[in-house]
């Protein structure tokens, strides 16, 4: 404890010479959303440091690693001696820590994509260009428009989005899908079309029992960096296949996208809402990143 004490008085007195400019000059990020956010305002270059879970864009991989998001060790942050620590509303508990450590710490939201955009202008102001990031959240808002605009309206089809799985299991026992009071259901809304689970939740546990009570006309799995990550696509869509009471899987309407990017709320959301509206509209069942 003594340690990190007379390393944290240090590390103080660093970032105290660093904010004499007004500006972070080694900014830690604690979440992959706010990597995301601050590489592509073009702040890479003051990234000292990112989690094992940081892996976009590429760049970001050649930033020391911290370890989890979920469990970082203070002594590790002091040792960084940063002047701006990141971190999202999925682990906003070390917030108050890192503070009384005397760090500054910035908080990236990620329920919607109003939130998204927010936190875009906060890093831009916090590092002192909030000019660049009100031009990118436009670009992002004319993106989303665009390609809202294009797609049909009137079906107001039901999606699950499935979130996670147990790769071993193939019989559904439990799944993972996006509520209501997740970022997903902007997207679908953008997308031209529902979301099958209406519970008030962002994300919730569901039987098969469960799942087969919904019956979505639509079946969306995401497989990021967790559960299904090494199976084949037609692996998962051959299960899925094998559930003979559900309409989706039965219809040919069971698609896979493979990638971390549908699992992150930042600057790639016009990317994700292009995902879902080919597979919606389009009948696209299969896209990796």
């Amino acid at each position: 404890m003594r340690c990190l004490v007379v390393l944290a008085a240090a590390a103080v007195l660093c970032s105290a010479k660093h904010a004499a400019s007004g500006e972070p000059v080694r900014i830690l990020s604690l979440a992959p959303a706010a990597t995301e956010i601050i590489f592509d305002l073009g702040l890479g270059d003051k990234v000292i440091g990112v989690t094992e879970y940081c892996n976009w864009p590429p760049e970001a991989k050649s930033k020391t690693n911290v370890g989890d998001m979920m469990h970082v060790n203070m002594e590790v942050v002091v040792s960084m001696q940063p002047d701006l620590v990141a971190v999202s509303n999925m682990n906003e508990h070390m917030k108050n820590q890192i503070e009384a450590l005397g760090y500054k710490v910035i908080v990236v939201y990620q329920d919607n994509f109003g939130q998204i955009c927010d936190s875009i202008l906060r890093v831009g102001e916090v590092c002192g260009i909030p000019d660049i990031a009100k031009k990118r959240i436009e670009e992002l808002r004319e993106n989303v428009r665009v390609i809202s605009a294009g797609l049909p309206r009137g079906k107001d089809q039901s999606v699950l989005i499935v979130v996670g799985r147990d790769s071993d299991d193939a019989s559904f026992k439990k799944i993972y899908v996006a509520g209501p009071r997740s970022f997903y259901e902007e997207l679908l809304s953008d997308a031209g079309a529902k979301n099958a689970f209406s519970g008030d939740l962002p994300y919730a546990g569901l039987s098969l029992e469960g799942l087969l009570r919904l019956d979505p006309d639509i079946v969306i799995e995401l497989v990021g960096e967790h559960g299904m990550v090494g199976v084949d696509s037609k692996l998962i869509l051959a299960q899925w296949k094998n559930l003979s009471d559900l309409r989706a899987a039965q219809n040919g309407s069971v698609a896979v996208i493979r990638g971390d990017f549908t699992l992150r709320a930042g600057p790639r959301y016009p990317l994700i809402l292009e995902s879902f509206a080919k597979i919606i509209h389009e009948g696209l069942r299969e896209i990796e990143e």
